[in-house]
């Protein structure tokens, strides 16, 4: 969940038109439907969009010649060119909601970022990539390994992990000047009370410890704080929730614990003590933008190698992590929440999809799509770690990656101060990693779409003001909420989830 892990939840409930078979046509598939087609579009090279969620509409002005230089190794490799496509994080799900309507050309989409895997497949948002993989993606099933299969739903793979390194307990990204300044100790592990602690002596300097921006459909900093709560089958809450940690098999409600409270309680304590801001709710400011101009501490993110590693050239100050969990095994939803689909308004699903073998396969186009144009955007130090040209800071930098993950991690250039070291971290990273007993389970939301949708308008209408502590009757309010979502269905869902899990479970045996 990046430095995803560190941008809210945006969860939009979508409703497509039926797609049709002229959308889902491209340079390969069109031989098949129309012969002279196919040959009008032999003249051309394909050209394969590809999406980068970005902060904001920050101007790019490298952009087209890293275009330029991708396409110059695609076009001899694989034959086609590719474009860039930049969209706001916070304008990720409208998008692909009107993705359908519009027939836009995106042909290679962040999947799990702002709406999850499960949604995006059961609206006829992605492609499956059973084929596409066993025929285009050798490199991409050697390195994604058993990664793939926590992206299967219904039987179909519909996206590939991003990050072949994912996973990692739960912490939090800080703010190492501002601990230094203020005397702020902070160790590996931290507990929620250490953590109030730290924000009690920020108060006195002005400073908030963090924001949950404009609140979430889902509760962002659950299962960060209350360890033993575990979503099952996707990262959305309001599918059901294990209380056992990862080994537990029976889905309950998440809203009608006592976990739940205990946390929109804690939300609140900490807004009354001006621990988090007043304005979440209004100031239309991102998380990553107030932990950027250095008015919070901290931001939500996996803490894991990768994870630092990605925020530490997003930022002019140095930056550290800590986490509030240990041993935390690799689950399917953090796999999810960040991977790679190929859209079913792709004009060229064959292309796209050996794009993204050749993407975590050919170091030189994931440095390209990570680091820019080496000379203008960063320049080597030693043999992986970069830092900025002279005159070229995070303020003026012509191109930039910001959420999007593109490509094998060991073969990605790094950013000063990380040091050669990141390498073998990572590998004996990878290498600790334990396995959740459910990975690979994913919930099929497609039978209860209607419950899904009425649910998730009254948590779209209460998750936000108690998830910034802005309700002050905060047990009044839950009970409200779940009266609504007991009549919007929830126990539906939460009983075809169970349904689910336990037919998989049987299948293992």
């Amino acid at each position: 969940m990046e430095s995803h892990s560190t941008i809210k939840n945006f969860i939009t409930i979508l409703t497509f038109s039926a797609i049709g078979l002229a959308a889902l046509c491209g340079c390969s598939i069109a031989s098949k439907l129309n012969a002279s087609t196919a040959s009008d579009q032999t003249d051309s090279p394909c050209e394969i969009v590809i999406e980068h969620l970005t902060l904001g509409d920050t101007p790019m002005p490298d952009l087209s010649a890293v275009e330029d230089a991708i396409s110059k190794i695609t076009l001899s490799q694989i034959g086609c060119t590719v474009k860039i496509e930049n969209i706001p994080i916070s304008d990720h799900a409208t998008r692909i909601s009107l993705m359908s309507a519009q027939n836009d050309q995106l042909d290679i989409i962040n999947t799990g970022r702002t709406v999850s895997l499960a949604e995006m497949a059961a609206d006829g948002i992605l492609l499956p990539l059973d084929d596409l993989l066993a025929q285009y993606g050798a490199a991409l099933r050697e390195k994604e390994g058993n990664l793939l299969k926590a992206n299967i739903i219904d039987g179909s793979i519909y996206s590939v992990p991003a990050n072949l390194y994912c996973g990692g307990n739960s912490g939090f990204l800080y703010n190492q000047n501002m601990a230094s300044e203020y005397d702020i100790q902070v160790s590996d592990t931290m507990s929620i009370q250490d953590i109030e602690s730290i924000a009690a002596a920020l108060k006195t300097h002005e400073k908030y410890l963090l924001s949950q921006g404009d609140g979430s459909n889902n509760p962002i900093l659950l299962g960060t704080f209350f360890p033993s709560v575990v979503p099952v089958g996707s990262s959305m809450y309001a599918n059901g929730i294990s209380l056992s940690g990862d080994s537990g098999t029976d889905i309950v409600n998440v809203f009608e614990t006592e976990e739940y409270l205990e946390y929109c309680q804690m939300l609140r304590r900490w807004k009354e003590n001006g621990w988090i801001p007043d304005d979440s709710l209004t100031s239309g400011l991102l998380v990553n933008q107030l932990f950027q101009s250095q008015k919070i501490f901290m931001t939500w993110l996996t803490a894991n190698p990768v994870e630092v590693a990605l925020q530490t050239k997003n930022y002019t100050f140095p930056v550290n992590m800590f986490s509030t969990t240990t041993q935390t095994p690799l689950r399917t939803s953090q796999i999810q929440e960040d991977g790679w689909g190929i859209s079913s308004t792709s004009q060229n699903p064959e292309k796209a999809m050996e794009f993204l073998n050749l993407m975590y396969s050919n170091a030189e186009i994931s440095n390209l799509l990570m680091n820019g144009i080496e000379g203008k955007e960063y320049e080597k130090i030693s043999d992986h770690i970069i830092t900025y040209p002279d005159n070229v800071s995070a303020d003026n930098i012509g191109y930039s990656r910001y959420f999007s993950v593109f490509g094998d991690f060991m073969d990605i250039y790094q950013w000063q101060p990380v040091t050669e070291s990141f390498y073998k971290d990572l590998e004996n990273f990878q290498n600790s990693t334990t396995v959740s007993p459910l990975l690979g389970y994913t919930f099929d939301v497609s039978s209860v779409t209607s419950e899904y949708s009425a649910v998730m308008r009254v948590l779209s209408e209460y998750l936000p003001p108690l998830e910034c502590g802005m309700i002050a009757d905060v047990k009044g309010a839950i009970e409200n909420m779940n009266v609504l979502l007991r009549d919007a269905g929830i126990n539906r869902i939460i009983e075809e989830n169970q349904r689910q899990l336990d037919e998989w479970m049987r299948n293992l045996s």
